[in-house]
């Protein structure tokens, strides 16, 4: 056993994403100088007040543990084509749960602050890309920084239960479907990056969106939802009501008394919906069906536990599932909006996109795709994140400009 300081074990909501090496990239591109001596200093600086961030993952007896690392993270900077932001990145969860990967070309480039997903959220990992780029700005501008320090992020078990939320009874409810790592040793999977095609809406039609929104009476994310939904029925060949939409949602302040955004690893839940057969065809429709079922497993407390209950195994009695194919899923992601980003003058924050890397058995490669909705800037920015080379992409992004397009000029 290391020497180095515990902070704790992983617990089984955190270890899903240890068995998959899962890394999530938040991609800020830049146009302008940048200074790659203020950039260490700052991602020090983070690093030195958010533990999670220098730490790795190591075996003990009882499992896997979180330990400090001895050595701090480095930033990695090279060459390339900033489309690629993951383009020579290293990566091990053993060594290091995070990263800071710089590709360059010319005045152009893509700064990538990487988490591994056992130790932090989207929503978290905002947090400290904000501090990140605050830190920055500061270091540039001669302006001492010393950041206050926090203590290692509490997991989402240890938050729900001194709340009173607990997984569901054995064998209630059927999870399965939430289940995105596969059940293959490690040995047997090999580094995937998933490649990010993005369409950003205009501020005008991000405006008009929300406008179309509160007419109707559905959220920004239900009407990116039933977009995205009616993109995917399309393109499969297939009704809208026999896709599993799964998404994630953020529990910080639904939870009382509220999380902090830094507080804990994975504060989410996961939904799934499915539209009846007498939902209306059009993605407002879909999207009000979407927030009256994301409501009700609110007020039911499924969704807060839905996590809890994805990691927990069936009991031998459980009902066997139903034999067949699997069901045809769709997976959206919503970040929410990222706050303003503090940049010193003379560099600009052209946009922001995810970006990821996880490790998949061979065959997984064409499955494992989705959709990551943010708001940057005033802007509504929808990824599409599907293995380069995917010969559905450019349909997908074809008809989802188009659905899109649609729905801002109703207003």
């Amino acid at each position: 056993m290391t020497t180095a300081a515990i902070q704790r074990a992983l617990t089984p909501t955190e270890k899903i994403y240890a068995d998959v090496e899962m890394y999530v990239g938040y991609t800020v591109r830049t146009v302008g100088p940048l200074d790659p001596d203020a950039l260490r200093a700052a991602y020090a600086a983070v690093c030195r007040a958010h533990p999670q961030l220098a730490a790795r993952l190591e075996a003990d007896d009882g499992g896997l543990v979180f330990v400090a690392s001895g050595v701090p993270p480095e930033v990695q900077i090279c060459a390339g084509d900033p489309g690629h932001p993951l383009t020579g990145v290293e990566l091990d969860e053993y060594r290091m749960l995070s990263a800071l990967n710089v590709v360059r070309d010319g005045a152009e480039a893509s700064v990538t602050l990487l988490t591994h997903h056992s130790i932090a959220d989207a929503h978290h990992s905002i947090e400290l890309l904000a501090a990140l780029w605050a830190c920055y700005t500061d270091v540039v501008r001669g302006v001492p920084v010393d950041l206050p320090r926090r203590p290692y992020p509490r997991s989402l078990e240890d938050l729900l239960a001194e709340r009173g939320i607990h997984r569901a009874a054995s064998g209630a409810g059927d999870a399965a479907p939430l289940r995105t790592v596969t059940e293959l040793p490690a040995s047997a999977r090999v580094p995937m990056v998933r490649h990010v095609v993005q369409h950003r809406l205009t501020a005008a039609e991000t405006k008009a969106l929300a406008e179309l929104g509160h007419r109707e009476g559905v959220t920004l994310n239900g009407l990116l939802s039933g977009a995205v939904l009616l993109v995917e029925a399309e393109v499969r060949g297939l009704p809208v009501a026999e896709l599993l939409f799964r998404y994630t949602v953020n529990l910080r302040n639904r939870l009382d008394p509220p999380v902090g955004p830094t507080e804990g690893t994975n504060v989410v839940g996961g939904g799934l919906f499915k539209a009846a057969d007498d939902v209306g065809p059009g993605a407002v429709a879909l999207g009000r069906a979407l927030g009256e079922r994301l409501r009700a497993g609110l007020a039911d407390g499924s969704i807060q536990r839905s996590l809890l209950d994805m990691v927990t195994q069936p009991a031998p009695h459980a009902k066997a599932r139903p034999s067949g194919p699997a069901p045809a899923v769709v997976s959206v992601s919503n970040w929410g909006v990222v706050p303003p980003l503090r940049s010193p003058d003379g560099l600009l924050l052209a946009n922001f996109h995810s970006s990821s890397r996880r490790k998949v058995a061979p065959g997984e490669f064409a499955a494992i795709g989705g959709y990551v909705a943010t708001t940057f800037d005033g802007r509504i920015g929808v990824d599409l994140a599907w293995p380069e080379g995917d010969a559905e992409l450019p349909e997908r992004l074809g008809l989802l400009r188009e659905g899109l397009g649609r729905l801002t000029s109703r207003s």
